[in-house]
């Protein structure tokens, strides 16, 4: 059965989530796709495929207001992936996920959040075959190494393997739920990272006038 559906651009970051109204769950529903977060205060669920990708849900229990973010590090080849560190702040790749997850941070903040009072889970960064065997590793390394320099609490995380993810988060209460997808059932997933990759591929190429934001 097909649901009614919209795209919508998010009022923190110009990319684009799907929102649909799930008859037999009785709630809205957000999709969020590569690139993109959510945050909200109200009873919804926001939802999400993962494949090499990160997703980080966050609340604040007290304030009952929660997001999801997802994103993937740019790397423009295997050689520059196999190197990276993710303490290279200066990098292309550790400013672009710093980026996102402040982002994140910053959405939930504006809706009343208190940074000291914010939990953490983490998913994603499988090892799937091709392009981004070397990626889903290493956005695995950066998202550890952020939660812990920056010390928010991670309640739970299901990172690595070789399964791609689907994820499905209550931001008002911080309760997620995990489904693991087959790799028959991938085709599309891999297609929406895949288009994501290159998209970031071609935007590091670009000269910004903008790059401080990201640090």
């Amino acid at each position: 059965m097909s649901y009614m559906s919209e795209h919508r651009h998010s009022p923190y970051d110009n990319t684009h989530f799907s929102r649909f109204f799930h008859p037999t769950k009785g709630q809205h529903m957000i999709k969020v796709m590569p690139g993109g977060l959510y945050c909200t205060d109200e009873e919804e669920i926001i939802c999400t495929g993962l494949g090499s990708c990160i997703a980080a849900c966050m609340w604040d229990p007290f304030a009952k207001v929660g997001g999801m973010n997802h994103f993937l590090l740019p790397f423009d080849n295997s050689n520059q992936a196999r190197h990276w560190h993710p303490d290279e702040i200066v990098s292309t790749a550790s400013r672009y996920g710093s980026h996102a997850m402040e982002m994140l941070i910053n959405a939930l903040l504006a809706k009343g959040a208190v940074r000291s009072g914010l939990k953490v889970k983490l998913f994603g960064g499988a090892q799937m075959l091709g392009r981004h065997s070397m990626i889903g590793a290493k956005n695995v390394e950066f998202i550890l190494n952020y939660v812990q320099q920056e010390r928010l609490e991670v309640e739970a995380h299901d990172l690595g393997g070789i399964e791609p993810r689907k994820i499905m988060f209550e931001p008002t209460t911080g309760k997620a739920w995990l489904k693991r997808i087959a790799f028959n059932e991938v085709h599309h997933l891999q297609h929406e990272e895949e288009k994501y990759a290159r998209k970031l591929d071609e935007e590091s190429h670009r000269p910004h006038d903008d790059d401080v934001e990201l640090f």
